[in-house]
């Protein structure tokens, strides 16, 4: 046999006492048996690393595609919401604007509104599925509860649910705003919101705002969590103090 210096095989002396044809196959079982395990542990065996586990980066929720708002759907969500208590203004121009305006990712409305004579008393339910607000009332006029008047015009924003946004059967999450329909209505992104002066303070705008002329000023109504607020680049001090529902903040009492 040839040198190997890994599966060499030893010189055996056989000195039993042995038939010449056993004492051939002890030698040859003998020899194969090192052959084998001299090959076996020549080398480690090579363990391929497991691959790296794939890192998916999470991808933030995109605003669903919509078509844009038309009088018919927009009809359907107030009637959903309002019922025959409220009916679209539609002597103002724009009538409707659509966005993000709370920033969650769903689709919204804002529509001019104006009450339904007859049910004025349905508008002013203590309970109503809607929450009525007045962004530019201070918190001595928010007490009383507000109430809405049959020559007020009004502002309602629904917000939408999920993909389909303020079109979808769910969507009855509504804000209904007084004294803030003005003119020139549309819809901002909050990047598009800028001051002359950069270190002038600002609102934390959690979505799209409403760009309009309020009183002959222009401003900003945007969402301030527990309600809508209106931002006038010139007085703006502060975002309002979250209150009750409809408005209403809690009453001191007196120790």
């Amino acid at each position: 046999m040839g040198q190997n210096k890994r599966c060499q095989i030893p010189n055996l002396k056989v000195r039993l006492n042995l038939s010449p044809s056993t004492a051939i196959r002890l030698v040859v079982l003998i020899a194969w048996g090192q052959i084998i395990i001299g090959c076996a542990t020549s080398e480690n065996p090579k363990v391929e690393a497991p691959p790296a586990p794939t890192v998916q980066e999470e991808q933030p929720q995109q605003l669903a595609k919509l078509p844009p708002p038309d009088l018919t759907g927009v009809q359907e969500a107030v009637k959903r919401v309002f019922k025959d208590s409220a009916l679209i203004d539609t002597n103002r121009q724009p009538v409707f604007v659509a966005g993000d305006f709370n920033g969650d990712q769903s689709q919204d409305i804002a529509v001019v509104l104006k009450p339904s004579p007859e049910k004025l008393s349905d508008l002013n339910e203590e309970f109503a599925n809607w929450l009525l607000r007045d962004p530019l009332a201070t918190d001595e006029l928010r007490i009383p509860r507000l109430r809405v008047a049959v020559d007020d015009t009004l502002l309602a924003v629904v917000h939408g649910y999920g993909e389909n946004g303020w079109r979808d059967s769910q969507a009855t999450q509504t804000f209904l705003l007084k004294n803030v329909v003005g003119s020139d209505m549309e819809t901002r992104q909050p990047k598009d919101v800028a001051t002359a002066d950069k270190n002038q303070k600002r609102p934390r705008l959690r979505g799209d705002v409403i760009s309009e002329v309020l009183q002959g000023r222009s401003g900003y109504l945007y969402y301030a969590g527990a309600t809508y607020a209106w931002y006038d680049p010139k007085t703006y001090k502060g975002d309002p103090e979250p209150g009750m529902f409809h408005g209403a903040k809690p009453r001191k009492v007196k120790e």
